[in-house]
């Protein structure tokens, strides 16, 4: 049977109101490479697959009558294409691949950070399990003894914007409820997902949160596609003024991460600012001439220890975007720039965004 998980939206916020300091707060080892372990807390991980790959972290976890304290102690993400046969299952081989690479971060886990088996958590993500690939899902149990469960598309968005956002702010000397006045925006090859935290008021009642979500599937490559998108997110907006009157948006996916490394590559920072005019020009640059984008020229970029980060990033770039693709996905977060309205807005592109609902569906179950 597989399993789809789905949270109520108070047990999130109940459970992870500041979970998203990690990402504002904590030095995040680089990917790919484990810290030391720490004996300050126990160590809890988890492994998401999703269309583009695997990705794994570990955090060491103190809980106490006050408050969770987290640190980060691993991560990694490994590229892996899972493509589906015509029967809808995934092909052998892309199953095969999948079992070795999870089996492979479960042995880094248990070896390097001494990972106890039932603090590993294993998800997929909702476009992996709209199918129900009981072939992915019975060969994973059959060799690593877990279970893969997939979260739906609601529970996904509300574990990354609290995985994502701050809650708490400060503008100048004044704290502010970030996370009430933020949207998260989520832009893959093929996807936009995203929304918002919503304060609720009521006469009879203290004041409570809830979420307000959406997701749109669409091609990737042409006109009609295109077009599609535009209509989809005209009805997004339908109920949805959260999706534009909020004043800050953060980004993630890998639209987002591409154009932002192509446009700011000197830039390493946690947050990264993005204007709107700078997503209109590369949308028109991509749509002229994607290849002049792919290959800039670093040599501004003085020191060279940075400048080989910068060069294996955009290594990484060209590897998952060929020019029309990058040009589609240019032109796919320039529609939704424009549709809602960021002229004005401050815009972060969130780099560690991508971990956010791991982080938050491990501390979860951290907390059970």
């Amino acid at each position: 049977m597989i399993r789809l998980i789905t949270f109520n939206a108070s047990v999130i916020l109940k459970a992870i109101a500041s979970l998203s300091l990690l990402l504002h707060c904590l030095s995040f080892p680089a990917l790919g490479q484990t810290a030391p372990s720490t004996k300050s807390g126990e160590i809890y991980a988890g492994i998401e697959l999703t269309s583009e790959g695997a990705r794994a972290i570990a955090l060491s976890v103190s809980i106490n009558e006050e408050e969770t304290g987290l640190k980060l102690v691993y991560s990694e993400t490994i590229p892996l294409a899972l493509g589906r046969a015509g029967n809808g299952q995934f092909a052998p081989q892309a199953t095969q691949n999948a079992v070795q690479t999870v089996l492979k971060l479960m042995t880094r886990l248990r070896q390097q950070l001494q990972t106890p088996p039932e603090r590993v958590f294993l998800i997929g993500s909702s476009g992996l399990g709209a199918d129900h690939p009981e072939g992915l899902v019975n060969a994973i149990r059959k060799t690593t003894g877990k279970t893969l469960v997939f979260l739906d598309v609601e529970t996904e968005v509300q574990l990354s914007i609290v995985g994502t956002i701050s809650r708490l702010d400060k503008v100048g000397d004044t704290q502010i409820d970030n996370r009430n006045s933020s949207a998260l925006i989520e832009i893959n090859s093929d996807s936009v997902k995203g929304g918002y935290q919503l304060l609720k008021y009521s006469p009879s009642a203290p004041p409570s949160y809830d979420f307000v979500t959406m997701s749109i599937s669409y091609g990737a490559t042409d006109l009609a596609s295109a077009e599609s998108l535009w209509q989809a997110l005209r009805r997004e907006l339908e109920g949805k003024p959260g999706l534009v009157n909020r004043k800050r948006v953060y980004l993630t996916g890998n639209v987002a991460w591409a154009v932002v490394t192509l446009v700011h590559p000197e830039n390493r920072q946690t947050f990264v600012p993005l204007m709107y005019e700078e997503i209109m020009w590369f949308a028109k640059k991509a749509a002229r001439a994607p290849q002049q984008l792919l290959n800039p020229n670093l040599s501004a970029i003085p020191d060279r220890d940075l400048r080989e980060k910068v060069e294996s990033e955009m290594q990484a770039v060209k590897s998952a975007f060929t020019p029309q693709q990058l040009a589609a996905g240019a032109e796919a977060l320039r529609t939704v720039a424009s549709e809602f309205e960021w002229q004005g807005k401050q815009i972060w592109f969130a780099r560690f965004g991508h971990l956010g609902r791991l982080l938050s569906y491990i501390r979860l179950q951290a907390e059970k």
